[in-house]
């Protein structure tokens, strides 16, 4: 028997992914004539010392929001029954205290609920979220646009070594080149990447050591296709300065941080 979801929470930031979720959504309330419980979570600013900032800046976002939800709700959620919730505070603890406090059955949000800079210094809400829920979350993952695809930022065709090149060959390069890693490949696929703190690592013994000997493991890689947020987020939390990008087995790029902030600085200024 098909489950039929009554009280359903949607957090919604205002962004096209987060209202695609909202879609989803309402067409599930609408099958059960459920509930659909809106959520917008307005940011607490926590400083230096752990506090939060008390600031007449949240009323006037709450009250932002509020007009923002009201108009969504007119023109996605005519004929269900629903509720507009606007809370201030961390986004996925929100969320979580928001489920319990309306006893929903499902969570629906988009992957990709935070964009630019928020995302990429904050990390994914949803992987909170799926992590820690009591209920089930159904997560919607939009098509990325070409804009927010790696091929469109990534260096292609870049300088590449082979595992037994030595590394002051290496660091020629990339001090002609002006750049700051270089992928290892084997055969035609990446085995490693050597970057310029694997190359300070060797100072003094560079026409000795070999790339395989310094390069960075292990090997992470993305896809052309893949979401420059998830790049982002890789970037981060493995604390590296680059990915090679791989399509079929074959090497057709590197994404570096820098790629990332370019990337993601011209999506803040789209908004």
């Amino acid at each position: 028997m098909e489950q039929k979801f009554r009280r359903i929470l949607c957090p919604v930031d205002f962004d096209d992914n987060s209202m695609k979720a909202l879609d989803t959504a309402a067409d599930l309330a609408r099958d059960s004539n459920g509930t659909v419980f809106v959520l917008h979570v307005v940011p607490m600013i926590i400083t230096a010392t752990g506090l939060p900032v008390y600031s007449e800046l949240y009323k006037g976002q709450e009250e932002a929001a509020r007009t923002k939800l009201l108009e969504i709700a007119h023109k996605q959620l005519g004929g269900l029954k629903y509720e507009l919730l606007i809370h201030t505070g961390e986004p996925a603890g929100t969320i979580l205290n928001a489920e319990k406090r309306t006893k929903a059955d499902l969570v629906v949000m988009a992957t990709h609920g935070r964009r630019g800079f928020k995302r990429f210094f904050l990390g994914s809400i949803a992987e909170v979220v799926l992590r820690e829920s009591t209920c089930p979350v159904l997560t919607v993952r939009c098509t990325p646009t070409q804009n927010d695809m790696v091929a469109t930022w990534m260096t292609k065709n870049p300088v590449t070594a082979t595992p037994h090149e030595k590394l002051a060959s290496i660091a020629a390069n990339m001090h002609a080149g002006n750049f700051r890693c270089v992928p290892i490949l084997g055969d035609v696929a990446p085995v490693g990447i050597v970057t310029d703190r694997d190359i300070r690592q060797h100072t003094g013994y560079l026409d000795q050591t070999e790339a395989y000997k310094a390069m960075s493991e292990p090997l992470i890689t993305v896809t052309p296709c893949t979401h420059i947020l998830e790049a982002a987020r890789l970037l981060r939390e493995r604390k590296i300065g680059a990915l090679p990008v791989v399509e079929e087995g074959k090497l057709v790029g590197v994404i570096t941080t820098d790629d990332v902030l370019e990337a993601l600085t011209q999506a803040e200024h789209r908004e």
